[in-house]
């Protein structure tokens, strides 16, 4: 009997730590994964067309190509975790950039200084955001109309709105200064004459460019400060515990008297004011403005949250996570393109590791 019950112990102490290896792996896989991606493009790029993959341009171009699928993708990762889902939020961001570009044509028309114009347009088209953004969060939790429905009703709505504001045409003819700020770089690094912030040194000749190296992207900067706004509100903050409550156990997060309500309310609308940022930085890297401007973000920014570990369950996920996964999908985009192969592989590449990830969720949900 002692033999038996010896070797029941070490069953379960050897099912417990395969478990425990298991669990493990779901968590690193992502960046086991990442790191699979820039393995074959370095390769693949090299034999195919000779290129080098993993260039420091190359490199900042990925970081560039992530920014706006990481701001979607952070606002998607707070309502995740809350157990919910805004597929509102690609045409969001399509109505921030619209919003945004035809305040500041008209501002510039009327002979307002590029600075001021800039400035108030940006700020209006993130304003915006705000009503889609509230309205989502009425009708998911005052309403109680399903997340899929609402957000979804709602994107169209918003798609048709953003419509109206251009007339189905890119709302062109921007302030001067606007690509600057959405195409430049913090940094200019001119070997031998030193550093220029924001600006390409005044002195140096169209053939000294070639040896200028530029340093950080405007866009992956101000990217970066949001990144870490929103890891210290979900970590740091009562509003972010909350959101883990809600997504955790829906009954007892009201039992506990936390104001569930609001609480959805004004993840929809934070949500929404991040896909507003996302809108006036691909206005301003773009000049102009396009209702249609974040049509495939919306998968691209779910995508990555599941692929960072996030439970569409509700109840899990990080914001590292989440910038792993924006950076996963962002390195096949741009590894495609390197390649020279044709975009319509991209939404074949994003499906296929989107339902990877959901059931390695399943898997670690069973193995729980």
């Amino acid at each position: 009997m002692a033999a038996d019950g010896v070797a029941q112990a070490e069953t379960r102490k050897s099912r417990r730590t395969r478990v425990e290896t298991l669990i493990m792996i779901r968590k690193v896989w992502p960046w086991v994964f990442l790191t699979l991606m820039v393995v074959l493009f370095t390769i693949l790029a090299k034999v195919m067309n000779n290129t080098n993959f993993l260039s420091f341009r190359a490199v900042q171009s990925i970081l560039v190509y992530a920014s706006q699928i990481l701001l979607i993708a952070l606002g998607e990762t707070l309502i995740i975790i809350a157990a919910g889902i805004d597929l509102s939020a690609g045409y969001t961001l399509g109505l921030s950039a619209v919003v945004a570009a035809e305040i500041m044509k008209r501002m510039y028309a009327a002979g307002v200084p590029p600075a001021v114009t800039i400035l108030v347009g940006m700020a209006c088209g993130i304003a915006i955001c705000v009503i889609p953004g509230w309205l989502n969060g009425l009708l998911v939790a005052r309403v109680k109309v399903p997340a899929f429905i609402s957000t979804l009703g709602m994107g169209w709505v918003v798609f048709g709105a953003a419509l109206l504001v251009s007339g189905g045409y890119p709302v062109a003819k921007q302030p001067p200064y606007l690509g600057q700020l959405g195409n430049g770089y913090l940094l200019y690094f001119w070997p031998k004459h030193g550093f220029t912030f924001l600006h390409v040194p005044p002195n140096a000749t169209p053939t000294d460019l070639a040896a200028i190296v530029p340093l950080v992207p405007n866009v992956v900067l101000i990217t970066l400060v949001v990144v870490l706004v929103c890891w210290f509100v979900l970590a740091k903050t009562q509003f972010g515990q909350h959101l883990y409550a809600i997504g955790g156990n829906f009954e007892a997060a009201m039992r506990a008297g936390i104001p569930v309500r609001w609480t959805l309310i004004r993840v929809y609308i934070f949500a929404a004011v991040l896909a507003g940022i996302a809108g006036v930085l691909w206005a301003a890297r773009f000049t102009s403005g396009a209702a249609n401007a974040g049509e495939t973000t919306t998968l691209q920014g779910v995508a990555a949250v599941v692929i960072g570990g996030a439970s569409l369950f509700g109840g899990e996920g990080t914001i590292v996570g989440t910038v792993v996964g924006s950076l996963i999908i962002a390195t096949i985009q741009f590894g495609l393109v390197i390649l020279g192969l044709k975009p319509f592989y991209q939404f074949v590449a994003y499906g296929a590791v989107l339902i990877v990830a959901v059931i390695v969720d399943q898997f670690g949900r069973a193995l729980k």
